[in-house]
This record gives structure tokens, C-alpha cells and sequence, in this order.
């Protein structure tokens, strides 16, 4: 019998209702330190997903309803090889399951699968799924000048080079808002966080560095990018199996690994995402 989506999924996730402003969702993603949710109209029937990288895009929308996309959800008796296929075909690392009344019910992510994957098809080497689309960075590169590869790409995760092309780490969107001068009334007059409120906790706000960098609210300092880089990071061999890598990445809790050859050079990325690619093809 098919292993089903409810089987699988984070039950009972964060939702909120459209319609509603921006700046609300922005308060959620960051107080929880999640990267998107599943919306739901006044009736409480599903109508649509936003993520972070939703939001990036449309930096002047005020509106959920300009930003959601209005996303295929899968239903909690669906077979989680059906709702892999419907991920990678999306795009997207975020579906909402619903129950048969269209209500939200759960939330996939290809996190969920990774253990799945690992007992099934653990022996299959990473380099059958990995990303050749790697785009690496000079570790000297100015921290503003990375800022606009993020948003040229729409990447948010880099291997970090150095002179000789040698891997040394790795760099996100979010390793770099630490070094940010940000006020808290900015932060306050921009989300509607009140007063007496939790604290906002550097780890919550990286979660919308470009949100506040395309409203030109703040300026990056004229650093190297190698002062923010997560050196030494986790990485897999070409041809290690699978099993490896979802190891590190559930362990870690990482979206992406770098993939080295036998050799030692960079050779890819392996993305999450990318190792749903295994529902696709048959064994």
C-alpha cells in the first residue's frame, strides 16, 4: 500500500488569511523563523502559499494578495511519491496539504522526504542529483557587490572560493544580516511588532534581509565577503551515496551541500530539492 502524505507531513502548520497586509506576514515569518506559509480565505478554505522568496520579489506590494501564489496543494491521502512530483514540477520547497474540505491540514517541505529517501534510495550517488548550476564566489568579493549576485540569480546559497578555486565555504542570504545595521524602529514601524512583544532576535530578522534591503531601508557595509563566510562547511564527495549527504543535511538541518570531485575541486551543489528528483525516475 502507498505510504501517504499524512504520514509524512509537519501537522497543524502556521496560516494566516487573505486578505491581509504584507507587513503582517513579514512579523509571522520572522517570530517563527519559517520561510513560508499556506493561506486561507475568511472561510478557512486553502487559497494559496507565500514564501520569503515571494515577498523578495515583490518589494512594494503592501498586499498579500498581489505576492501569494495560488500553488497546486496535495491532499493528506495522496502518496508522498505524487506530492514529490508535484514539488519538483513546482518549483517551490514549500506545499500545503489539505483534507478533503480544502481545509490546510499540513505543510511538505523536502525535508520531510530525507528519510524516506534514505532508507530507499540511500545507495544511489549523490552525483545523479546534484545541481550542475553552481555558481561559486571569491571569498574578496564586497559584500555589496554579493548583494546583487543574490538578486541576479535568485540564489540564496553560495559556494565560497578562494584565489585558487579552492572550496572554503559557504555563504547565505541570511549568514550575512548579522553584520547589518538595523534599528529597532525600523524593524518596529515596518513589521507592526509592538512594544510588548517578543524581543526580535538577530536569528528571527536575517529571515528578511532583501525585504529590507530592496526598500533601500539599510546600506551594506563595504566588507569582504569572507568576514561572513560559515567556513570549513559540511560537504559530500561526487560519488558518495545519497544516504551521506541526507545524513549531514538532517542532522544539520541544511537545504543544500557543496559536492566535491574525488580530487577535492568543487564540482556542484546538491539542493534538497533536487533529491526529490528520485520519485521521478524508476528503480
Amino acid at each position: 500500500m502507498p505510504l501517504k502524505v499524512k504520514e509524512f507531513m509537519t501537522k497543524d502548520p502556521i496560516s494566516h488569511v487573505v486578505p491581509s497586509p504584507i507587513n503582517e506576514i513579514v512579523s509571522i515569518l520572522i517570530k517563527n523563523n519559517i520561510t513560508g506559509i499556506p493561506l486561507r480565505n475568511q472561510d478557512g478554505k486553502y487559497v494559496g502559499m507565500v514564501s520569503r522568496k515571494d515577498i523578495f520579489k515583490n518589494p512594494e506590494e503592501t498586499q498579500l494578495a498581489m505576492v501569494m501564489r495560488k500553488s497546486e496543494p496535495v491532499n493528506e491521502n495522496d502518496s508522498i511519491e505524487d506530492a514529490a512530483k508535484i514539488i519538483v514540477s513546482q518549483g517551490h520547497r514549500h506545499i500545503t496539504v489539505v483534507n478533503d474540505d480544502n481545509e490546510i491540514v499540513g505543510i511538505l517541505t523536502p525535508q520531510n522526504f530525507l528519510s524516506f529517501v534514505r532508507e530507499k534510495f540511500g545507495t544511489i550517488p549523490v552525483d545523479r542529483f546534484s545541481s550542475k548550476f553552481v555558481y561559486p564566489v571569491w571569498n574578496k568579493t564586497p559584500l555589496p557587490v554579493f548583494y546583487h549576485i543574490i538578486q541576479i540569480t535568485s540564489l540564496y546559497a553560495f559556494p565560497v572560493i578562494d584565489r585558487d578555486g579552492k572550496l572554503i565555504g559557504i555563504v547565505t542570504d541570511r549568514d550575512i544580516f548579522d553584520n547589518i545595521d538595523l534599528r529597532t524602529e525600523l524593524i518596529k514601524s515596518e513589521t507592526g511588532m509592538a512594544d510588548d512583544e517578543d524581543p526580535w532576535s538577530w536569528s528571527g530578522i536575517r529571515n528578511v534581509f532583501s525585504y529590507f534591503v530592496q526598500r533601500n531601508r539599510i546600506s551594506l557595509p563595504d566588507i569582504p565577503l569572507d568576514d561572513v563566510t560559515i567556513k570549513n562547511p559540511y560537504y559530500v564527495v561526487s560519488d558518495s551515496p545519497l544516504s551521506d549527504a541526507v545524513e549531514v543535511m538532517l542532522k544539520g538541518n541544511y537545504n543544500q551541500l557543496p559536492v566535491l570531485s574525488g580530487g577535492g575541486k568543487l564540482r556542484s551543489m546538491l539542493y534538497d530539492i533536487d533529491i526529490l528528483g528520485v520519485f521521478l525516475e524508476e528503480y
